[in-house]
């Protein structure tokens, strides 16, 4: 049976979103620190772009759905294979993920402005200012995804403590 992380407890949730933000965290100082190349640096901005227009057009769903490939994108320009498959199961969408309400369409907004800012930093190598920037971006995204739990066998756990 395929674990659900809203049916966690916080503390579940937030142990996935805290390992999301020492992966992406990882990512993106190291490519701040190396700096983006010009084709890079052109597939962030327009995935980037990808996150506000499906914002501006209030699609929640394609937003989401760009907003993972952002992500997924940082994570692969690493050049690490292992990042890439445990992003995948991060940033999987799952329940729980779609925003409602004027306030959440306001906060879609705001944080797809993020991305585009995001790559702008990884650009001038402004490490601090990207890594600051991220911690704020994801503590307002929950981790969620099927397959994060299963990957992490949080089910395979609770079974053998007999929960």
């Amino acid at each position: 049976m395929a674990a659900s992380i809203t049916g966690r407890v916080p503390s579940q949730r937030e142990d996935l979103a805290e390992l999301r933000l020492l992966l992406e965290l990882s990512a993106v100082r190291r490519l701040a620190d190396r700096g983006l190349s010009d084709r890079e640096l052109a597939l962030v901005n327009q995935l980037a772009d990808a996150t506000i227009r499906a914002a501006r057009s209030r699609d929640v769903e394609g937003y989401l759905q760009a907003e993972m490939i952002f992500h997924r994108c940082l994570l692969e320009l690493t050049g690490d294979p292992a990042l890439s498959d445990i992003a995948q199961l991060l940033l999987a969408s799952g329940p729980g993920r779609s925003p409602r309400g004027d306030e959440s369409i306001r906060l879609m907004a705001r944080e797809a402005h993020e991305h585009r800012e995001l790559a702008s930093m990884l650009a001038d190598g402004r490490v601090s200012s990207a890594d600051h920037l991220l911690r704020t971006h994801l503590s307002r995204l929950p981790a969620s995804g099927q397959a994060v739990g299963r990957f992490l066998g949080l089910e395979s756990i609770k079974r053998a403590r007999g929960a």
